[in-house]
């Protein structure tokens, strides 16, 4: 039997292919992480520790999740958070805080760095999804507390349009919903007792 050289070197090539098929793109990966602030503002101020947050079942995972045809939740396998929802949005929360308010000492829970914090603010996120690539709705009810007493509350409530049909701007959507979210939690402590 006479063998030729085309025949291994077309298997090799049926192997590649194949391989290369099986194989799926890295997942994005998206934060709510906003810019630090500078350092040193608000040395005196009291201290903040934002949360616990807490989310709904359905958007408190890796993948971001879209409501498509108004009842249906699609999770996007290729587009994830950077890690858990509530900790993106606590970290978010803890940096516009600060931003918005001046304090210096404003922190996201679990990891903080405060054993005995001044005030406190606890932030249950009723809603937070986003509806397709159109807008994105925030409903959460917040409660500052000083010494474990509450001293203000609120209820937000409010949507942001999707400046394009992408997943970047879906994940900026969010991040300017807790930005305004902070603006009304900082409104309240500068009036609070």
């Amino acid at each position: 039997m006479i063998r030729t050289p085309f025949v291994p070197l077309l298997a090799l090539c049926a192997a590649l292919m194949l391989a290369g098929c099986g194989s799926s793109p890295a997942p994005r990966q998206y934060t709510l992480a906003a810019d630090a602030l500078p350092a040193g503002a608000g040395a005196a101020s009291p201290t903040v520790v934002i949360g616990p947050v807490s989310l709904p079942e359905a958007v408190d995972r890796l993948q971001i999740v879209r409501r498509v045809d108004g009842t249906r939740s699609e999770p996007a396998d290729g587009h994830r958070w950077a890690g858990a929802l509530k900790a993106e949005v606590a970290r978010r929360l803890a940096v516009s805080l600060a931003r918005e308010s001046g304090l210096a000492r404003v922190v996201a829970a679990p990891q903080n760095s405060i054993a005995r914090p001044d005030i406190t603010v606890p932030v249950d996120v009723l809603r937070f999804d986003a509806d397709g690539f159109a807008s994105v709705a925030l409903d959460a009810a917040w409660s500052v507390r000083r010494d474990g007493r509450e001293i203000a509350s609120g209820r937000f409530s409010r949507s942001e349009p999707v400046a394009a049909a992408r997943y970047d701007a879906l994940v900026a959507a969010h991040g300017r919903l807790v930005d305004a979210l902070a603006a009304d939690i900082a409104a309240a402590i500068r009036v609070a007792p």
